[in-house]
């Protein structure tokens, strides 16, 4: 009997059991499902200022990814809109846009953004004015918070030109061989220039004395003050805010304080692309490191990707970042643009150069490598590739195509930079003669700035 009934309690528990799982299963099939749609709202935009055409970053949430029940209005000007995601769209400013409210219309949504975009515009004018560079070809230049702009020719010599386009002789440095390669101005006004092929950092006050400001004449590798430091091949310049210099040279990045302490802020003796901090990051994979900038919170910018040299074919491109406690990463991969040939002739792939600058809010310029556009009018060769703007979020957009803004032959860039009142600068070489195929003229060769001054 105690065996049956023991039987007896142990079906019951076991029907119990299932009972209450059966019963468990069945409230979870009868629970209600939340279908309330995720609401439609804006939680910043990026930028809130730039030019027409400038790709801007809308990013928030719930967003219908339908391209037909979506619209973005500057100021009631209807942006295109690039790509769409459920919490991220990107757009082109329209060239109609002026001042004034980010509408997105999202479906059944209509999300006036509570703060402006504030369009900029520019007016582009050519220094100086009578090509005073005939023959030479600008390698490097800066500008100072007065507009002055200090260029060198890849000889011994620093020239000024001022704001009204008329150049002066700074000074000479080193010796009638000295080459010089980058260059950069502090807010003082004293202008810091790379001796290339001497190994010296130079520096020249705005009174034109002229001193050694790091390098021993030696190349070599050694952190240290002054003259007792040395650099293996230096090459590019850029400094920042504080007035520390910053120094491509191989493959490593070298620091310079305004007391003239030298030491290696990032980088090795070989070459790669490794992030990292300090000395355990690598550069160079490409080759030597050149062109470098430095953006208002102290980070610097370097070119370290594929660029056009050595008839590397890829379609990205790539800068190293390092911030001001020496972190490396790497920005990218920026995808390559395309340019249309004239006539109908389909398009090109256009390489970036190597140059690079930052403007005040962070972002990216990178003008485009010379390419051949098919037309005779160019002579069949080469003209402008426009330049590029990359934002924060890595969308890159054309900034301005200088092509057909001056009359010249051909025209490729040599150089880039910002003065500190947001103005852009950039430099080519050209030739503003006659066409080659021309009878009775070799053309006529030389630099010119073209400055887009912000407004």
């Amino acid at each position: 009997m105690k065996t049956m009934k023991k039987k007896s309690q142990n079906y019951l528990a076991i029907i119990g059991i299932i009972v209450t799982a059966i019963f468990t299963v069945q409230c979870k099939k009868s629970a209600p499902i939340n279908t309330t749609p995720i609401k439609t709202v804006i939680t910043n935009i990026s930028p809130l200022q730039g030019m027409k055409g400038t790709i801007v970053t809308i990013t928030g949430a719930g967003f219908d990814t339908v391209l037909r029940t979506t619209s973005v209005k500057f100021n009631s000007k209807s942006a295109t809109i690039k790509s769409i995601t459920a919490t991220q769209m990107i757009v082109v400013v329209p060239e109609e846009a002026t001042t004034g409210q980010i509408t997105v219309t999202n479906k059944d949504t209509v999300i006036l953004f509570p703060a402006n975009f504030t369009v900029r515009s520019f007016v582009i004018t050519k220094i100086p004015a009578d090509n005073a560079f005939d023959g030479a070809s600008i390698v490097n230049m800066a500008a100072d918070v007065t507009g002055n702009v200090y260029v060198n020719t890849n000889t011994d010599t620093v020239f000024k030109i001022s704001p009204a386009g008329v150049k002066s002789m700074l000074t000479k440095v080193g010796n009638s061989s000295t080459k010089l390669g980058g260059i950069a101005v502090d807010g003082a006004g004293n202008v810091y220039a790379v001796g290339t092929n001497d190994f010296k950092i130079y520096k020249v006050t705005s009174a034109g004395a002229v001193s050694v400001f790091a390098g021993s004449g030696v190349s070599g590798y050694a952190d240290a003050l002054g003259t007792a430091a040395q650099f293996t091949a230096p090459a590019g310049m850029t400094i920042d805010v504080s007035g520390n210099l910053f120094v491509t040279d191989v493959y490593r990045v070298r620091k310079i304080t305004p007391a003239g302490q030298v030491s290696t802020f990032a980088g090795k003796a070989t070459p790669g692309k490794v992030d990292g901090q300090g000395t355990s990051a690598a550069f160079g994979s490409y080759g030597n490191l050149n062109h470098i900038a430095t953006d208002a919170s102290g980070n610097v910018y370097v070119s370290d990707g594929d660029y056009d040299i050595r008839g590397v074919e890829s379609s990205a491109y790539y800068i190293r970042k390092i911030t001001p406690a020496g972190i490396v990463s790497t920005i990218g991969p920026i995808p390559k643009q395309m340019a249309s040939w004239t006539g109908g002739k389909g398009s090109v792939t256009l390489r970036f150069t190597s140059m690079l600058a930052v403007d005040v809010a962070g972002n990216l310029f990178l003008p485009g490598s010379s390419y051949n556009n098919g037309t005779v009018a160019s002579g069949g060769c080469c003209t402008f590739g426009p330049v590029f703007m990359v934002n924060k979020a890595l969308n890159s957009s054309e900034f301005y195509d200088l092509t057909g803004t001056f009359s010249f032959l051909t025209m490729s860039y040599t150089g880039i930079t910002f003065d500190p009142s947001g103005n852009m600068y950039i430099s080519a070489a050209v030739n503003y003669g006659r066409r080659m195929y021309e009878p009775s003229s070799m053309g006529k060769t030389g630099s010119l700035i073209v400055k887009f001054m912000i407004q």
